[in-house]
């Protein structure tokens, strides 16, 4: 079995090349702000569903109540592309040797895929904003015997990860072997930041769901998604392109096994003080465990809550640690945790399982995507790798270094670590765990705007419920005491009158 560090060596000495060259080439594609512009980075990955002449590359997929299957090429991943608004036009590009790969026309509710080759550096340029999930590896898509799929946060229409409406095409995120209560993972994870009614159906409107959530409540489901056979998805919905609306906002994922996800931030973006985020270790193995890592950019005190505010971990950064990257990694062990994050300092936040060792760069294999406004510093730890991608000419300082500048559609790799960076435009991250092996790994992809949009911490988002019970036995028992005392002393005065 090849081994994590024979992976980390390839993706190293496949990219050595790129580095030694001035400048990417770029395509001719002009930038302006109306263009939704996306970036990634395939991993060395195994073949999506296996590979082996006994084990062919086919996967099936529930279209408009349809059942249809395809043979995968070798050597590729699937870039999963959704409309979210009719006569969306988009194209894809091979960054580095300026080619274009495909040009295509989507609309609303529409799911059009696309192979991407393993070591490609590529970006999608959208007329109107869209939702785009990058996912591969032989076990992503849960052959039988697998533990498979991918945990990731689902993009709002409006921007970034909290909102009221979602189109989404559903991410691997189940376990096989029917489902078992006890090991699965859901690819439908919505939680309410304020009390929401919410409507969720498939895209052609033959299935729907819906129900009433109450502040930091939430509400699973198990959705039709690719798989490798057909059989062994029971999820609901007729498609595999969803839409949810609510009446407040929510925040809206998947959470699988053998994960790495930068947590958004519940304010909008990547730092920020207030988080929230699912991870789901169901798989009692040795060297499976839940970890979080927050990384402070303000001294102040963390703690991390569950849903229902008790508390986790606590920890306080003072402006030596600030100063020196440190970082906060915690495992958690086995168990599905909801994890709220309160920090009175900016921080940020990532979520993650390890594989093969109870490690911190044993995290994933997984990709996650982050992203910074132009002039704000973020922070990220990079199991195994990291790719930064500059949307338009900028200059940017990366781990406290000198400023270097860097051409629109340029990338830069980094090695694993705790990074820091700081650019005057936008700048977007992908940040690579390889776990023990590329083999089930995806996200959905991040634009600008993801970045951009902030938000207020709901009203009571981090109060905690009060025990009513608990205060209405007690005043009843004072009530009862009260009332014995005052039945006592009458019969005493009674007595004493005869």
């Amino acid at each position: 079995m090849l081994t994590k560090k024979f992976w980390i060596t390839s993706v190293m000495l496949s990219v050595l090349i790129f580095l030694t060259i001035e400048s990417a080439i770029l395509p001719s594609l002009s930038y302006n702000t109306s263009e939704h512009v996306y970036y990634g980075y395939v991993p060395p990955t195994t073949d999506v569903a296996g590979g082996e002449t006994d084990y062919p590359r086919e996967v099936d997929e529930l279209i408009r109540g349809t059942v249809i299957s395809y043979t995968v090429p070798s050597g590729v991943a699937i870039l999963d592309v959704v409309g979210l608004e009719d006569n969306t036009y988009i194209e894809i590009w091979d960054i580095y040797s300026n080619v274009i790969l495909y040009s295509e026309v989507i609309n609303k509710l529409e799911k059009k895929f696309f192979y991407i080759s393993a070591g490609s550096f590529f970006k999608m340029v959208a007329s109107q904003r869209v939702a785009a999930m990058l996912a591969g590896g032989a076990w992503v898509f849960e052959p039988e015997g697998s533990v498979g799929g991918t945990s990731t946060f689902y993009p709002s229409v409006t921007g970034g990860f909290r909102g009221r409406e979602f189109i989404f095409v559903a991410s691997p995120g189940t376990h096989p072997y029917a489902y078992s209560k006890d090991r699965i993972g859901y690819n439908f994870y919505l939680f309410a930041l304020e009390e929401a009614d919410w409507s969720l159906s498939d895209s052609i409107e033959r299935w729907s769901a819906g129900g009433h959530l109450k502040q930091r409540d939430s509400h699973t489901t198990i959705l039709q998604s690719r798989k490798h056979r057909f059989e062994y998805n029971n999820g609901a919905g007729n498609d595999v392109v969803y839409r949810l609306i609510t009446t407040s906002d929510v925040m809206v994922s998947c959470s699988a096994l053998g994960d790495f996800v930068a947590v958004p931030a519940v304010t909008g973006g990547y730092v920020g003080k207030v988080f929230y985020a699912p991870v789901s270790v169901t798989l009692e193995e040795e060297g499976r465990s839940a970890a979080f890592i927050i990384i402070p950019l303000e001294d102040g005190k963390v703690t991390v809550y569950n849903e229902a505010l008790d508390v986790i971990a606590e920890r306080t950064f003072t402006s030596s640690d600030v100063e020196n990257r440190n970082y906060w990694y915690h495992n958690l062990g086995i168990g599905r945790f909801k994890l709220i994050v309160q920090s009175t300092g900016n921080v940020c936040f990532m979520v993650g399982q390890t594989e093969g060792i109870v490690d911190i760069n044993n995290l994933g294999d997984d990709i996650t995507f982050v992203g910074a406004k132009p002039n704000q510093e973020i922070r990220f730890y990079a199991p195994t790798m990291a790719v930064i991608f500059a949307p338009e000419d900028l200059t940017i300082s990366i781990d406290g270094g000198a400023p270097i500048l860097m051409k629109k559609d340029e990338f830069r790799l980094l090695e694993s670590g705790c990074h820091s960076i700081i650019s005057n435009k936008h700048v977007i991250v992908e940040i690579l765990a390889g776990g023990s092996s590329w083999d089930d790994w995806g996200s959905y992809l991040i634009e600008p705007l993801d970045v951009d949009i902030s938000f207020e911490v709901p009203e009571g988002f981090l109060e905690k419920k009060q025990e009513y019970t608990t205060y209405i036995v007690i005043a009843a028992v004072v009530i009862i005491i009260v009332a014995a005392v005052f039945m006592l002393r009458r019969r005493s005065r009674k007595a004493a009158r005869i």
